[in-house]
């Protein structure tokens, strides 16, 4: 006897005769094409950030210098970057071409969400769900960056998709559970927390009905492909654990609360939570007094456990936790709320519904457009724009390195090069490609006074959130070498400092 998903066993006269009879292929298809252009839309705007800073420079760097860095620090983004580094070759690393991988996957998680809403639910709940995928701002904002979290939740969702037909299938080969190993090692060496889905789907077996005769042969089965994914994955969950120390920044910069987890984790803003949150609520209630609770519990699993475990680690072992670190969890979220907007009994109110997600959801995805619209309100690219309309060759310029590594302005000068070709990086002691740390090695700038001989101009990068005394160190070592401050322009987290040398 096949193990079966009785809760799908209704009948489906709801849907309008415009497309109820496209198949389930088509209406993924046209979801994902639109999540793709919604993620894609503006997507070049903003100014790159510090974690696409990690992302372009290690994707720029020879294939060696990757692997050695990879043996030190963010093995657990290590595929993405192999996968960036050809596509930055054909394409270069302008902000449209490296965030346009993100868009495509975006769209392929958004087509797999409908398709597994449909083998889970009904076809309302799965044109919902692509509803919902294209304006969840946790998906739109995953779709237009430079990181690997796009890629983590399109392989978490289609690996779902496999492990459904497989517990539904009557006889499963090896063949089809090998696929499940592959693509469960495959989705680790994406994004190392993606290992956490294993549990999501273990504990969905554990709520199959055990009476069906097969029950056991599955569980079995699922077992062995588990195993044999995580075996795959060895070596990328062997260096993820040995670079631990790598994320105890968490610790500090990541303030865990509330409304950063119920909120910030998939809906971007507490309004829009918490009709989220409600209409959850009350698809939850609606499928349960149904007696269709199987298709619930995994996405509530989905949704629920590797949250719950992060949030476990973070508080009794190690910092572990960021809500982009659960972006693998986003179509769960997102079939949900489909589920939630199912339940509503008239149509008028089910339209309703979805025009009130839209219209909370609207400001944050223009926001994330904007030019400072990546966290921190990063304002590299007008920075860098000033650099190249003013600089001139022969000008010297320095960063300030007091802020975090992933603030620091220097970065700018990597991920848009062609504004700084004019000026010399007098204080670069190791460029990054030739260390095994992510970041270039610099000398402190009272260090090098010397190197302003012969030097006219310098151009002092500092940011508005540092220590002022750290920014006025920074000008009394140039204001000691001869330099007086001839211009200030303010950007938006940056300030660039002109200095000339005195004529005296």
């Amino acid at each position: 006897m096949a193990i079966t998903y009785p809760w799908r066993a209704d009948v489906e006269t709801v849907a309008p005769p415009s497309w109820r009879t496209w198949s389930i292929a088509r209406i993924s298809t046209v979801f994902g094409v639109l999540a793709f252009c919604v993620s894609f839309a503006g997507s070049w705007i903003p100014s790159f950030w510090g974690d696409e800073a990690a992302s372009v420079m290690s994707a720029e760097r020879s294939l060696p210098s990757l692997f050695a860095m990879l043996q030190h620090v963010d093995a657990v983004h290590g595929t993405y970057y192999v996968l960036l580094h050809f596509w930055i070759d054909l394409f270069g690393a302008s902000p449209l071409s490296v965030r346009f991988p993100s868009a495509v996957v975006a769209g392929l998680a958004c087509s797999g969400a409908v398709v597994l809403a449909k083998m889970l639910f009904t076809r309302r709940v799965a044109v919902i769900a692509g509803v919902v995928c294209l304006l969840l701002p946790r998906f739109t904002y995953m779709g237009s960056e430079a990181r690997s979290y796009a890629l983590s939740a399109a392989v978490a969702v289609w690996l779902t998709i496999l492990f459904v037909r497989l517990i539904a299938a009557q006889s499963a080969g090896i063949v089809w559970w090998a696929s499940y190993a592959v693509g469960l090692a495959l989705g680790i060496y994406v994004f190392l927390y993606v290992a956490l889905i294993v549990v999501v789907h273990g504990v969905h077996l554990l709520v199959v009905d055990r009476q069906v005769q097969q029950w056991s042969r599955v569980w079995k089965r699922w077992l062995a492909a588990t195993a044999a994914g995580l075996l795959l994955a060895a070596p990328v969950l062997a260096l993820g654990i040995g670079e631990r120390h790598q994320i105890a920044f968490l610790a500090h910069r990541t303030r865990v609360s509330f409304g950063l987890v119920v909120a910030g984790q998939w809906f971007g803003n507490v309004w829009l939570a918490a009709l989220c949150w409600g209409l959850i609520a009350l698809g939850c209630v609606a499928m349960m007094a149904a007696v269709r609770w199987h298709g619930v519990a995994l996405m509530l699993a989905w949704c629920i456990l590797p949250t719950a475990m992060l949030l476990s680690a973070n508080a009794m072992l190690l910092p572990l936790y960021s809500n982009r670190y659960l972006s693998f969890c986003a179509p769960a979220a997102a079939i949900l709320v489909a589920v939630g907007v199912a339940a509503i009994p008239r149509h008028w109110m089910r339209i309703t519904a979805l025009a009130a997600l839209i219209a909370l959801a609207i400001p944050g995805y223009v926001a994330e457009r904007t030019v400072f619209g990546k966290p921190g309100h990063s304002d590299w690219a007008a920075v860098s724009a000033i650099i190249a309309q003013k600089a001139k060759p022969g000008d010297a310029i320095v960063f300030d390195n007091s802020v975090k590594p992933s603030w620091r302005p220097r970065l700018a000068m990597h991920v848009y090069p062609d504004d700084y070709r004019a000026v010399d990086d007098i204080a670069l002691r190791t460029p990054y490609e030739l260390r095994k740390g992510l970041w270039d090695a610099v000398y402190p700038l009272q260090d090098i006074a010397g190197r302003f001989a012969g030097v006219s101009r310098v151009w002092s990068l500092e940011t508005t959130r540092t220590d002022m005394d750290s920014v006025d160190s920074d000008l009394h070592v140039l204001e000691r070498d001869g330099f007086t401050v001839e211009h200030v322009y303010p950007v938006h987290r940056t300030i660039i400092y002109e200095l000339v040398r005195s004529r005296s």
